[in-house]
Formats: C-alpha cells, structure tokens, sequence
C-alpha cells in the first residue's frame, strides 16, 4: 500500500507540474524577442524551452517529491488515496504512454520509408568529402537527411542532374550542420512530450534550425549564392512521399526569408549577432545546487507538505 501511495503521488505531481509548465511556456514565449541574435541561439533556445516542462518535472519528481515522501511519510499509516489523485496518476500514466508510442510509432515508419528510400541508393562519388552522402534511385525527397542513430543524407538523381557542384555542395554542407546538431533527434524527442498548444513553438524551432544550417554552412558570399539558388531550384513541388520524422528536408521553412537572407549576407552582420553560450547558464545551476543542498531539509518538508495538500 505505502509503494501504491508512493506511486500514485509521484504520478500526479508530475502531470500537474507538467501541465503548468507546459502552459506558462506555450504562454510566456510568443512575445520572446532574439534580435540580432545568432540562428544557433535562437534554435538551441527553443528547444531548450520546448523540453523544459519535462524536465523540470521529472528532475522534481525524483529529487524532491519521491525523497520527501521516502522520508517523511509514515510506512505504517492507513491513509488511503483520494478519487482526484488516483485519476491524476492515470491520466500520467496515459500521458507517457502516448509519448512512448508516439515516439515508437514514429520511428518505425521513418524506418520503413527510409529502408525503401536506400534500396539501389550508391555513395555519392562526386562529393567525396561527404562519405554519409548516397544518391537515391527511389521517390525521394529532392534532398533530405534521414536517420537518428546513424543519419545519412539522401540526393536524389534529378537533384544531382539540377544543382551545379557547387551548389550541391553547399547543399550538403546545410544538410551536415543538422547532422552535427542532432535535428532529427530533437524532432523526435518533441514526441515524448505532448501538450496541446506547442505547434508554433516547434514551427519556431524548425524554422530557426533552418536560418541556423544556412548560418553555419556558409562562410562566403559566394557560398550564399550557391545556397540560394540550391534552394530556388529545388522549390518547385515534387510528386513524392511525404518526408518521415525522422529526416530533415533541405526545401524547409520560409523558402522567401530564408533566401533574402541569403542574398543579403555579409560577413560583418554574420559576426555582430550575440550568441548565447550554454556555459552562460553555469552561475544559476550553481546558485540553485548550492541553494538546494542548505535547505534539502526544510524543502522536502515542503514538498511533502503539498502532496499532503494534494491528497
């Protein structure tokens, strides 16, 4: 009875904390204003504000409502659970479940589409320097990078017919930048985490991802033509499948800004915008660790105080 208790107030100060995070953030960041910061920032900030509800929560639940209620609840007490809290835990537990299996479910059609996209699919040979590159004989996407565990970049043969080397190979450069920041992961891990409300913030992030590959992979005006015109020419819809989750199209976000950009880039402007460094964020983890480690006492007295209330 006292590991079913246990469990059950687990379970709802976990949905609850979720909940009210996962609104003040769907919330607080539409009026959020980046200017004249970096693409890198900006992306790295949204995701970092799309995944915080869970995991404040899970940190809160396992650091302080599972220590207080281990420690101050008596094992011996008869108290039972009331009907609000057990339909809580069930509604945490189904949250989770939808999570997982959106996440499951996700990654085997990406995985069947992927496999039939690489059938006859042969190393790129004109591009050397991308070994992960492949030409794909099937219905691909024009160009697109597919895969979480071991990503590979995806061409297909009216691509290559299309771009001019270099503009290929600027292509490829974008495409290589979401495989070193892991785009097709975050896209995925959006999955472990519902919450009604969190379309725009991820077409935010997605967007900015975009802006962020286009930053990075260029480093000349020249390259910023080459990137512009890869993205002009391979605008115009294909008769294709639709891309999985688990992949990373190059024809994404606002094609108009992402080119006007682009043909307005300068070196100078590139190197003014502020990046936020994640080392910024040491001086608060270290005041709150400090913080928590004075009063872990009188803190998980509190916690247990409100699950208390809770029941």
């Amino acid at each position: 009875m006292f590991a079913l208790r246990e469990i059950t107030v687990s379970l709802t100060c976990f949905v609850l904390l979720y909940c009210v995070l996962s609104a003040l953030v769907a919330i607080v960041w539409r009026p959020l204003k980046l200017l004249h910061v970096a693409q890198q920032s900006v992306a790295a900030l949204l995701f970092g504000l799309r995944i915080l509800p869970l995991l404040a929560s899970v940190v809160v639940t396992f650091a302080l409502v599972v220590p207080s209620f281990q420690r101050l609840e008596p094992r011996s007490s008869r108290e039972g659970m009331g009907v609000v809290p057990l339909a809580l835990g069930v509604c945490a537990l189904l949250l989770i479940a939808y999570g997982c299996f959106s996440v499951i479910a996700a990654e085997l059609r990406s995985t069947r589409v992927i496999a039939r996209w690489l059938e006859d699919a042969r190393p790129l040979e004109a591009h050397a320097g991308f070994p992960f590159a492949f030409q794909s004989c099937r219905e691909a996407p024009p160009l697109t990078l597919v895969g979480v565990r071991k990503p590979k970049i995806l061409v297909s043969e009216s691509t290559v017919g299309v771009l001019s080397h270099d503009e290929l190979h600027i292509a490829l450069k974008h495409e290589l930048q979401h495989m070193k920041s892991r785009d097709n992961l975050k896209k995925l891990i959006f999955r472990c985490c519902p919450f009604p409300g969190m379309a725009k913030l991820e077409s935010s992030w997605s967007e900015a991802s975009e802006l962020a590959a286009d930053d990075a992979a260029v480093s000349n005006q020249s390259d910023a033509v080459d990137l512009a015109a890869a993205l002009i020419k391979l605008s115009r819809p294909l008769p294709v499948e639709a891309p999985p989750l688990g992949s990373v199209g190059f024809v994404a976000g606002s094609l108009i800004r992402r080119v006007g950009l682009l043909l307005t880039w300068d070196e100078a402007s590139k190197a003014r915008r502020v990046h936020i460094r994640t080392w910024f964020a040491v001086p608060f983890l270290v005041a709150a660790s400090l913080f928590v480690a004075v009063a872990y006492g009188p803190v998980l007295a509190f916690t247990h105080e409100v699950t208390e209330w809770l029941r």
